[in-house]
């Protein structure tokens, strides 16, 4: 389980990311000439391929096979310790590439159905800054961005000034995100205060935990600064708030055709 600590109106929450295009089609099965942990588009296998050897092997893998092969492809997960069985996923073809930050926040994606354990929860963090968000999502980027939404009132030009102003990647990169669901975990959130004295109260300690505590602090507000930034691309873009993140009970209203999402998450100015 792939999860993002965030910092939202002075609480810490915990949001399980995973891919809205990915469905587990198959539980507990051994599939002829597929191993566990395998990516497989039609008779090609990641684990039989070379690209197992790249830092960045399982995102070049997938999109190059995209290119070779129009159908979806197959994801399996680990073997279950106690039956040597493992789950089946089926996804769909990658979003088209915008930069790659994003490519490595899907390789993650599916590196982490890659890594599961049938039966087993294991959360994973995610650093938004660690995968290179920051680095597409600056400051000059976007007042750019600002500065043409206020002094071109025509929506149809704005998609040939930001190719000129170079920023064409910042709706693109609010278009690729809409392929991950983001959904808050249930009775993880704690108080940012409560965190803060816990934090400082171990300080003077020094142990594993006291440090695995404030990593886990200092990721959720480096994840709520690039957040905030996306929040306010969307704001410009949409005059919307954005609902990139949800929680379970808003999913279920979705579910039933009623739209409503979690409260919008707070978009700093810059």
């Amino acid at each position: 389980m792939l999860v993002l600590p965030i910092v939202n109106r002075n609480r810490v929450m915990n949001v399980k990311i995973s891919l809205k295009d990915a469905q587990k089609v198959q539980n507990g099965v051994i599939l002829d000439d597929i191993k566990e942990s395998d990516i497989v588009f039609n008779q090609y296998h990641y684990l039989d391929s070379n690209y197992q050897q790249e830092n960045d092997g399982t995102i070049h893998f997938i999109r190059n096979m995209s290119l070779l092969c129009n159908n979806d492809f197959l994801v399996t997960t680990r073997e279950d310790t106690e039956s040597n069985c493992y789950d089946v996923y089926q996804v769909k073809k990658p979003p088209k590439f915008v930069n790659p930050a994003l490519d490595n926040l899907y390789a993650d994606v599916i590196t982490d159905m890659r890594k599961e354990l049938p039966r087993v929860k294991k959360g994973r963090y995610l650093s938004l800054e660690r995968l290179g968000m920051g680095e597409y999502l600056t400051e000059s980027k976007i007042a750019a961005l600002q500065q043409i939404i206020k002094s071109e009132p025509s929506r149809s030009r704005w998609p040939k000034l930001f190719q000129e102003a170079g920023i064409a990647d910042l709706p693109l990169t609010i278009e690729f995100l809409k392929h991950f669901d983001c959904t808050i975990i249930s009775d993880t959130t704690l108080p940012v205060d409560t965190l803060q004295n816990t934090i400082e109260s171990l300080r003077p300690l020094n142990t594993q935990d006291y440090r695995e505590i404030k990593k886990h602090f200092d990721m959720a507000l480096a994840n709520q600064k690039i957040y905030s930034k996306l929040s306010l691309v969307n704001h410009l873009l949409y005059n919307q708030p954005y609902r990139l993140i949800t929680s379970e009970k808003a999913k279920e209203q979705v579910k039933q055709k009623v739209k409503a999402p979690m409260e919008g998450m707070e978009y700093g100015s810059i």
